[in-house]
């Protein structure tokens, strides 16, 4: 697919959505942290439910994308603390830097680019890629935002009973005991999953309109290249090693691409992890991503 086919075929409706919430968010009073909220705890939870409960994806087909997902995450994490403390960057923004360097927006903009690139038949695989790095995002953002108090283990607990893992979970317990939940259910749970990607890609622009002025500091910078390179290059590569071809590895090429998730800006204002610094990162390397995501789908598989 060609560059300027990717840009306006595939990023161009996710874009324009975003640009939906950037602009009438302000005028309609529409904040975006409520409808974070009800993304995080009703949209998310039904999405996932809905994709994986009776999904064909097979268990070590999940556990490749996986250690995939993770590799490049905390590849991409390490290298963007490493570099901002080397500049001289404090605990805090070395902190707020391994976040924003491994925690990728795989939900927001990254179920629906996964889609539009390599069609909806996509979206288990990319169910599951989303879980696998938001649990460990997670844990990360929060354990190093506590890591002064020795919570780590509280972070762990916070994150895996999070509503998304929590309905993963329940939705891998249905899928492998081959049970079948009422049809009033299962079509319910669908209507509303079905809100989850324009909700969350309007709230993304709401949220972009809300941070106003972006701070081109190292530590804003580094977690940029590191989200959009290197986590995209080491992911890539540790798929090709566990055996991921096809859609399978282009899927992990381009959900490991996405920017930072709208995620870190929640956890680090209810953390108090640099949220300015975190702001600021989210929304350069979201812009950013305009240009390095197309190269992404251009040479994924």
């Amino acid at each position: 697919m060609a560059f300027l086919g990717v840009f306006l075929n595939v990023l161009g409706p996710v874009a324009v959505v975003i640009a939906g919430g950037y602009l009438m968010g302000p005028r309609l009073g529409i904040e975006a942290r409520p409808l974070s909220r009800l993304a995080f705890w009703v949209l998310g939870p039904a999405f996932m439910f809905d994709i994986l409960w009776d999904s064909n994806l097979s268990g070590g087909v999940a556990v490749r994308l996986a250690i995939a997902g993770v590799a490049g995450l905390v590849v991409a994490a390490a290298v963007g603390a490493a570099v901002v403390r080397t500049l001289g960057g404090s605990r805090q923004e070395w902190s707020a830097a391994a976040m924003t360097s491994g925690y990728g927006n795989v939900g927001n903009t990254g179920l629906a680019i996964s889609v539009f690139a390599l069609g909806p038949e996509i979206l288990p695989a990319a169910g599951v890629f989303m879980l696998a790095v938001n649990v460990p995002g997670m844990v990360l953002g929060i354990g190093l935002a506590q890591a002064e108090r020795g919570s780590l283990w509280q972070a762990l607990r916070i994150a895996l009973l999070a509503p998304m893992p929590v309905a993963s979970f329940f939705a891998f317990a249905v899928n492998v005991t081959g049970s079948t939940p009422p049809l009033i259910a299962t079509r319910a749970i669908s209507l509303v999953a079905g809100a989850l990607i324009p909700v969350m890609l309007f709230t993304l622009g709401a949220q972009l309109a809300e941070t106003g002025r972006v701070s081109l500091v190292p530590a804003v910078t580094v977690p940029t290249v590191a989200k959009l390179v290197v986590a995209p290059a080491v992911a890539a590569m540790t798929g090709i090693v566990v055996g991921l071809e096809d859609e399978l590895l282009a899927l992990t090429v381009i959900q490991s691409a996405m920017p930072p998730a709208v995620f870190c800006m929640v956890i680090a204002l209810e953390q108090e992890l640099a949220p300015k610094l975190v702001t600021s990162t989210v929304v350069f390397a979201t812009l950013a991503a305009a240009l390095t995501v197309p190269v992404a789908i251009a040479v994924a598989p």
